[in-house]
């Protein structure tokens, strides 16, 4: 994986690719708690909230062997912006049109669907909308 990724954004990328083929490691859990561990360091107020909330939710999906719906929740999220740079050019029609719409195709398959999208979207909408 490229050096300069954020070890945050590492973290969910690597378990999401794990998660979404159903399987699990040693590695999984403790990598998404470090995650929540440091969310500190991003700057993006909603994206820190979205993954506080999301991370906690797939932590308790893994405890619960709901791995595929757990890597689907990462999925959503991964795109995210980190900093403000990413933010200024972060795309959020692409993500409510192709990442949401793919994650809601999949609903049935997904642990408390409807909770996290309207989490993410309650975060999101102050942002975008005035």
């Amino acid at each position: 994986m490229n050096s300069n990724i954020n070890p945050i954004l590492a973290n969910i990328i690597g378990s999401r690719n794990i998660l979404l083929n159903r399987r699990i490691n040693e590695y999984v859990a403790p990598s998404l708690q470090d995650a929540i561990d440091n969310l500190s360091s991003i700057p993006i107020e909603s994206t820190r909230r979205i993954f506080d909330f999301c991370l906690r939710e797939v932590l308790s999906q893994i405890r619960s062997s709901d791995l595929y719906s757990a890597g689907m929740i990462l999925n959503l999220i991964h795109n995210l912006p980190l900093d403000k740079e990413k933010e200024a050019s972060w795309d959020i029609d692409y993500f409510l049109s192709i990442e949401l719409s793919s994650f809601l195709e999949n609903f049935e398959m997904i642990i408390s669907a409807r909770k996290i999208v309207l989490f993410i979207c309650g975060e999101l909408y102050p942002k975008y909308i005035n």
